[in-house]
């Protein structure tokens, strides 16, 4: 739990104090779409396989924060370095090996 709320703390920051080369509009859009792409694939694993709540049943409450201000900002940080105009190896690249 204490990495959970370190990432949580440490990825936010890195978002809002990194030089961004995207504007607010493309951000909010990236935060949306993350979001609303992750609950759709959530409940479409949950209804048609039940591959949720093997243990507990009920929302799990504690992977809200992580959905909403976890991998929101993972995927901002990803685009915002991402090698736009580049040559193709070097987006295929940024793949497994991070910044290029």
């Amino acid at each position: 739990m204490i990495g959970y709320v370190v990432s949580l703390i440490g990825f936010n920051l890195a978002v809002f104090c990194v030089k961004k080369r995207l504007s607010p509009g493309q951000i909010v859009q990236i935060w949306t779409f993350t979001i609303a792409s992750h609950l759709v694939f959530d409940v479409y694993i949950d209804y048609k396989y039940h591959g949720y709540w093997y243990f507990t049943k009920g929302v799990d409450w504690e992977n809200l924060p992580g959905l909403v201000c976890l991998l929101p900002p993972v995927n901002i940080l990803y685009l915002n370095w991402f090698p736009f105009g580049k040559a193709w190896i070097k987006r295929f690249f940024i793949l497994p090996f991070g910044k290029c």
